[in-house]
């Protein structure tokens, strides 16, 4: 199959890195989507356009901002979907794809032109070099050997350039209007620091993921069939870098998705508590986060400490629910589980117990050296942060919960200040481009035709 590198959203990959077309490994192509546009119905065509269908005779899918897009860029872009992911080619696939493959089509018309109102230039020196930077990449002998095995897969050469020049013209428009702004204080760093440190001696993740936004909460459920759409090829063989670089709307995307080493408590509280289930090499569910939903990777597991683990010191609250003779062991579970994950102290958690749970009982072990607990429950515990809770455990006294109430990890366990820094500062970027490309969106006239 040949390889395709993707173009980044933004290709933010550390904030402390300048912009570049970013077509970075592993090799294959983006297509990012879904991406949301406001359709517009019945329009007259302009200008431009009208001198485009002259040019052509065939059907226009779609008018941005009276830019057309025509059929055959739609047929080439879908042939290259395919070529890339490795998706089955049949019709069912294609017709799924392809409303998600017009919405990229749109907004590399609206990241073009925004580039253009910015004049900023685009050559095709620039393109060119990107062209043999990719085919390079994929140990083509020659720019023109990478161009010949292109089109005897099917894929339009000018696709990828073209594909190319609206990645290139983005970073530049990123590069211009938003990193100048972005500034992360002392305090941030600080605070972020202190959180890595509080996760010493947990396990962090070598995790890929794939990301699909949602906008506009009405398109909640588009995105959400999306993801399962994704997770199913996925389980059925699609390479998850290949769609992570077609479909995630994540500045990950350049590099397959590859979010390198991730502690616990470093994503939000409901993908850190799913994390934590999820087995290395298996792929999650559709997980919804605060921006739209996210599939996730887990490529390989270590404990994160800047000692021995076995020196944390923990304290750790109990909570234990008794099964009466006949009741619904599940259901009850649930409840036990609803529980502990609505609470997010000791404290809390006794309190929840004893006002929900009758004849729960509750109490808290004194700080212990995580070297001195038991092997298989030394596991558990340590996988927890404070405030977090483990999924109900069957014993012969009934269902229990274990939460950590406090932690104490050895000395240094911090990371350098710019490297928490670069963090901070990529996270921003990649939210800031993105809201930046939705604002286009809202703000164009788009006429969706097919």
């Amino acid at each position: 199959m040949i390889q395709l590198s993707r173009r980044s959203a933004a290709a933010v990959l550390a904030f402390g890195l300048t912009l570049g077309t970013s077509l970075a490994t592993p090799a294959l192509a983006q297509l990012a989507g879904p991406r949301t546009a406001a359709a517009t119905n019945g329009m007259a065509l302009g200008p431009r356009v009208a001198a485009q269908q002259g040019q052509q005779e065939e059907r226009i899918v779609a008018v941005v901002n009276d830019e057309a897009i025509s059929q055959t860029d739609l047929a080439g872009r879908m042939r290259l979907a395919i070529v890339n992911t490795g998706l089955p080619d049949t019709p069912d696939v294609e017709q799924k794809l392809k409303p998600q493959v017009l919405r990229l089509l749109i907004d590399e018309k609206l990241e073009l032109q925004e580039a253009k109102k910015q004049n900023l230039v685009v050559t095709d020196e620039e393109v060119d070099r990107e062209f043999a930077r990719l085919a390079k990449q994929n140990k083509a002998p020659s720019p023109e050997s990478f161009a010949a095995n292109l089109e005897r897969e099917g894929v339009p050469v000018s696709s990828l350039k073209e594909q190319m020049r609206a990645n290139i013209a983005w970073n530049k428009v990123v590069q211009r209007r938003i990193r100048p702004t972005i500034q992360v204080s002392d305090e941030e760093i600080d605070s972020r620091t202190q959180r890595i440190i509080a996760n010493a001696g947990k396990p962090e993740y070598l995790l890929t993921e794939i990301f699909i936004s949602v906008d506009n909460p009405k398109l909640d459920q588009d995105a959400h069939q999306l993801a399962d759409k994704l997770v199913g090829e996925i389980t059925h063989g699609a390479n998850f870098a290949a769609v992570a670089q077609q479909f995630s709307q994540s500045a990950t995307a350049a590099a397959g998705g590859d979010m390198g080493w991730v502690q616990q408590g470093q994503l939000e509280p409901a993908l850190d508590r799913a994390l934590q289930r999820l087995p290395t090499g298996q792929v999650s569910v559709p997980l919804r986060g605060a921006g739209g939903y996210y599939i996730f990777l887990v490529r390989d597991e270590r404990t994160v400490t800047g000692g021995d683990p076995a020196d944390i010191e923990v304290s750790v609250g109990q909570v234990v629910v008794p099964v009466p003779p006949g009741a619904d062991v599940q259901a009850l579970g649930q409840t036990v589980k609803k529980i502990g994950d609505t609470s997010h102290s000791c404290e809390a958690l006794a309190a929840a117990a004893k006002a929900n749970l009758p004849g729960s009982t509750t109490r808290a072990q004194p700080m212990t050296r995580l070297g001195d607990i038991p092997g298989e429950l030394s596991k558990l515990i340590g996988r927890l942060g404070v405030g977090q809770a483990t999924d109900p455990l069957e014993t012969q006294a009934g269902l229990m919960l274990l939460m950590v109430c406090d932690r104490k990890v050895p000395e240094g366990s911090a990371p350098p200040r710019d490297q928490v820094a670069n963090m901070i500062g990529g996270e921003r970027m990649d939210m800031l481009q993105r809201r930046n490309l939705r604002d286009l969106r809202r703000a164009a006239t788009i006429d969706i035709r097919s």
